[in-house]
């Protein structure tokens, strides 16, 4: 795990590792739940080797739910297309003009999409 010498220099980083760079300036407080300081060090909160993991089984855990599911993706994400979303068989919303992190970049967008289950 890379430590830090600034807080400012974690909150960079953090911001890459979690595709927030340009969305989330460094010294916003949301960026604190990212890193942790010790000893006058500073480093990211979760180790990013735990993306080594590997890939979920989407498939498995679409089957075990007994819930309404819809899988959405901002128009702009590079990391999935609509035809791989539409592969798990349930419905499937592009959100215009968002990217990969939709959640961050328009909430409303996204929360807008539980409209038809309240």
């Amino acid at each position: 795990m890379s430590w830090f010498a600034s807080r400012t220099e974690a909150a960079r980083r953090y911001l890459r590792v979690a595709g927030l760079a340009g969305l989330v300036p460094p010294d916003d407080p949301v960026v604190d739940a990212g890193l942790r300081q010790v000893d006058g060090r500073w480093r990211l909160a979760m180790d990013p080797t735990a993306f080594a993991v590997g890939e979920p089984d989407l498939a498995a855990l679409l089957a075990a739910t007994d819930v309404p599911v819809v899988l959405a993706r901002g128009e702009n994400d590079p990391m999935v297309t609509d035809e791989q979303l539409k592969e798990y068989g349930v419905p499937v919303a592009t959100l215009p003009g968002l990217g990969h992190n939709a959640h961050v970049e328009d909430p409303a967008a996204v929360l807008a999409l539980l409209d038809p289950y309240r």
